[in-house]
């Protein structure tokens, strides 16, 4: 039975940021521009969660690095590169238990026997489970 991850990971992206302009002074007498610019390395660090469907924890870390190795990020004029992501955590949730998330289980339970028990047997739980923990 899948069940929830919440995954929690950092994310390190970089772009390098190079002046494309030119400085402009309204009054000055014989202004020259000499400057030569040069790019500047830029990095910034990030946090996400999110949550994946998995089996295990070991499906879900791999769900989870799929994510985010397939991850991009969109900035307005500024092209980022993903650098870097770490997981960080991940945690199962486990949903309150109710009667009918029990019955499921308990049915799920029933159906996982079939071979050790008899067919009768294993109807007869089924009916009586359905009987019991329906409302």
């Amino acid at each position: 039975m899948a069940g929830k991850y919440k995954i929690t990971a950092d994310i390190r992206i970089s772009t390098t940021i190079e002046p494309d302009g030119y400085f402009d002074a309204y009054d000055a007498l014989e202004f020259e521009d000499e400057s030569s610019f040069y790019g500047e390395d830029v990095g910034a660090n990030g946090h996400v969660t999110f949550m994946v469907e998995a089996d295990s924890e070991d499906e879900a870390t791999d769900k989870a690095r799929e994510i985010l190795d397939n991850i991009s990020f969109h900035s307005n004029d500024i092209e980022w590169e993903i650098e870097d992501t770490t997981i960080e955590g991940i945690e199962e949730i486990v949903p309150p238990m109710d009667m009918e998330r029990a019955k499921d289980i308990i049915l799920a339970f029933i159906r996982d026997r079939r071979g050790e028990y008899s067919d009768d047997m294993l109807a007869a739980l089924t009916f009586v489970v359905e009987q019991l923990l329906t409302p």
